[in-house]
């Protein structure tokens, strides 16, 4: 182990907070199973967020008001089991904290204590900010998430880019700001010009992390399967890439399928074999249960 891995500690809220204090750059990454979670961490990204897209990419959800609270659960599960060191947050589900307090906190307990999550996110508005000041008080942290919401594109007329007018645009800060009084201890902002993603890093006291917000002096978050391909669903314009391992894929999957059909899997050298005398005794045994 290296110098520097052997120095390697648990990120916390605290380590999140300091990092925008000494204007030191927070690395995200949007994760959903323990593979990815396993080479995130080792890579070490500060935060590893398992947001509402892992059961839209990984299970097949066309929108995530379909998603449940379990499968959002279990998929925590397989990202904390394997992380040593970033940040695990949970994603709250659409309505998973809405119908009442006692509910919303019972939820993101549950992501905490059975999920193994560090922290939770939740959407939402200056409504719902007061639903998130009593998970804060429960003793779970929050991590906000503005701009466009997933979970809320009903109220928000779909997916898409937000913030263009001025008005929109205030909005979004107004909803921000109410989750800071709320007590979030980070903000996501997600496809907004990047104006507003700029004016609220320099404006508020927590970190605010841009998705397809532009640049953010606070931080930047992106999901795994977008930066290198992996997903059932195609890569989102607004977010980058840096690999696509899908031809990859394809090509050793292909390959398996052809070499099966032309009989030249599995290959000779990783087939086990019986020896010659236990073959015989076996079909010795074999032929007198037959008679």
């Amino acid at each position: 182990m290296s110098a520097a891995a052997a120095k390697r500690r648990k990120v916390t809220v605290k380590n999140i907070l300091d990092k925008k204090a000494r204007k030191e750059p927070i690395v995200a990454i949007g994760v959903y199973d323990s593979p990815m979670a396993a080479i995130s961490d080792e890579i070490g990204f500060d935060m590893l967020i398992n947001g509402n897209a892992g059961p839209m990419s990984l299970l097949g959800h066309q929108t995530p008001i379909t998603v449940r609270f379990e499968e959002q659960l279990i998929l925590t599960q397989a990202v904390s089991r394997v992380t040593k060191y970033g940040m695990v947050v949970g994603h709250m589900p659409y309505m998973t904290y809405h119908f009442s307090t006692e509910d919303a906190i019972r939820n993101a307990t549950r992501l905490i204590a059975e999920g193994g999550a560090d922290a939770v996110k939740c959407e939402g508005n200056k409504h719902t900010a007061k639903t998130v000041a009593e998970i804060v008080q429960a003793g779970i942290p929050v991590m906000g998430h503005m701009g466009m919401q997933a979970s809320r594109k009903l109220e928000q007329s779909g997916f898409g880019f937000k913030g263009r007018t001025a008005g929109e645009a205030a909005k979004i800060v107004e909803d921000t700001r109410a989750f800071v009084e709320a007590g979030a201890f980070a903000v996501i902002i997600e496809y907004v010009p990047q104006e507003i993603t700029q004016y609220l890093a320099k404006t508020l006291p927590i970190p605010v992390i841009s998705v397809g917000g532009g640049a953010s002096p606070d931080g930047m978050y992106l999901i795994s399967g977008d930066a290198v391909g992996y997903s059932a669903f195609p890569r989102p314009k607004h977010e980058g890439s840096f690999v696509d391992v899908r031809p990859m894929i394809q090509q050793g999957l292909r390959q398996y399928k052809d070499e099966v059909l032309s009989k030249k899997y599995p290959y000779e050298e990783f087939v086990q074999h019986m020896t010659p005398q236990e073959h015989d005794k076996f079909l010795e045994i074999v032929g007198k249960t037959a008679a």
